[in-house]
């Protein structure tokens, strides 16, 4: 049998009836899935934070898949350069940014995941899983965590990079979040099975996003081969070296 993948980055608004329709059709029949989605759409330039109004929530949640609306925040995380007064001089100041999470523990028993080292995803949500809402789902194995030093936020969303104008950078004592997750799913008429991945953040496939990252794209094309049935790819791939930070 042929094996089929299809790459979905980024929903920002609510798919069609019939798009809706083939994709649970394309689904029943085993067609995989790679989804990169955000629950909430960011705009770091105005500091807004809006959740998306979307279906493709309510048809992940029927498939074991729940995308909080929050955001998750993690003491592990990349910079942001911030204009500041230095005496007569406005300079860029580099800040560590909670909602630039960077990933460095994964899920050892799952061969997507097993050999990375890290990755660094944007404005993330958190993902669930309730199979109370879902009568296909076979197994839910969460892939990427943040670490211990987390949190999350709902309702009203602050931005701000500056720590001094942002309490809840010193309150990062949650354990970790779980931001990307793999369902396996089995059609109750057709008997077939088929995986969706789904990372929570829909810049992941973007050059001027996840895609900048060495370590996201070893991600990428793991899940691809992964998806597509080649593992044997995977294991020559673990051997390269991602992070190595001095």
């Amino acid at each position: 049998d042929n094996i089929d993948l299809l790459l979905i980055n980024g929903v920002s608004d609510s798919i069609s009836t019939k798009e809706k329709d083939n994709l649970v059709d394309y689904i029943s029949r085993g067609g995989n899935v790679f989804l990169a989605q955000n629950r909430i759409s960011v705009d770091i330039q105005t500091q807004q934070a809006i959740p998306i109004q979307s279906n493709i929530f309510d048809l992940l949640t029927s498939y074991g898949l729940t995308i909080n609306e929050n955001l998750v925040l993690d003491e592990l995380c990349g910079q942001v350069n911030v204009q500041q007064q230095v005496g007569i001089f406005r300079m860029a100041v580099p800040m560590e940014y909670p909602f630039l999470p960077v990933i460095k523990k994964f899920n050892k028993d799952d061969i997507i995941v097993n050999s990375l080292e890290s990755m660094s995803l944007i404005f993330v949500s958190e993902i669930k899983s309730d199979s109370v809402y879902s009568d296909n789902l076979v197994e839910f194995i969460p892939l990427l965590f943040t670490s211990n030093n987390s949190s999350t936020v709902s309702q009203f969303y602050n931005l701000n990079p500056d720590p001094k104008a942002n309490p809840i950078f010193s309150q990062l004592n949650q354990p970790s979040k779980v931001v990307g997750a793999r369902v396996l799913v089995a059609d109750s008429q057709t008997g077939k099975e088929a995986n969706i991945v789904l990372i929570s953040d829909s810049k992941l496939f973007a050059d001027q996003g996840g895609g900048s990252s060495p370590e996201n794209r070893i991600f990428i094309m793991n899940t691809i081969d992964y998806l597509l049935g080649d593992s044997e790819l995977i294991s020559l791939r673990s051997r390269e070296v991602t992070d190595r930070p001095l």
